[in-house]
């Protein structure tokens, strides 16, 4: 899906790290991290680009503490969410010594750090696009074409489906 979205720009290189698998197992983003951190070289620096209404999601996936530890985040902010939230979802013993504050658009952490993305206000999240498939609802306009026929066809994020990762 990743591919279908950016088949219009030619700098975007699609990964199959996440391809789905013949037996269907779901992707987990700590696992397709550490995959993608052994792959680096040692000064290479890796970041996690996520919109605020996932981030605030993250104590729900698998590993999200090692994830905090081992890449730095981009979180880009939304409308109807507040910066200062960012900092509420990050456990105590992975802040950083020097408290930081969202306003500065970043927050450090021990190993790690956050950096608040702002100006980028796209009005719907992936969560609020994958609810409307669930209701049956339109989506033109809101994903790229090529993608709104793929998860159409394949019948991506209605009831019952695995179209997800986390």
């Amino acid at each position: 899906m990743g591919a279908l979205a950016g088949a219009d720009e030619p700098r975007f290189i699609p990964s199959l790290l996440e391809a789905p698998t013949p037996g269907g197992r779901t992707h987990y983003s700590i696992t397709t991290t550490e995959k993608v951190k052994r792959s680096l070289a040692r000064n290479d620096h890796l970041f996690f680009l996520v919109g605020i209404d996932a981030f605030l999601d993250l104590p729900q996936w698998k590993g999200y503490r090692r994830l905090l530890e081992l890449v730095d985040f981009i979180v880009v902010s939304r409308p109807k969410f507040s910066d200062s939230d960012i900092a509420r979802i990050v456990p105590r013993e992975l802040r950083g010594k020097d408290p930081s504050h969202p306003s500065h658009h970043m927050i450090a952490l021990r190993k790690s750090t956050l950096h608040i993305l702002r100006g980028v206000d796209v009005p719907v999240s992936s969560r609020e696009i994958r609810a409307a498939i669930r209701a049956h609802h339109e989506v033109a306009g809101l994903v790229p074409p090529l993608v709104e026929e793929y998860v159409r066809k394949e019948g991506l994020y209605r009831p019952g489906s695995s179209g997800t990762t986390r």
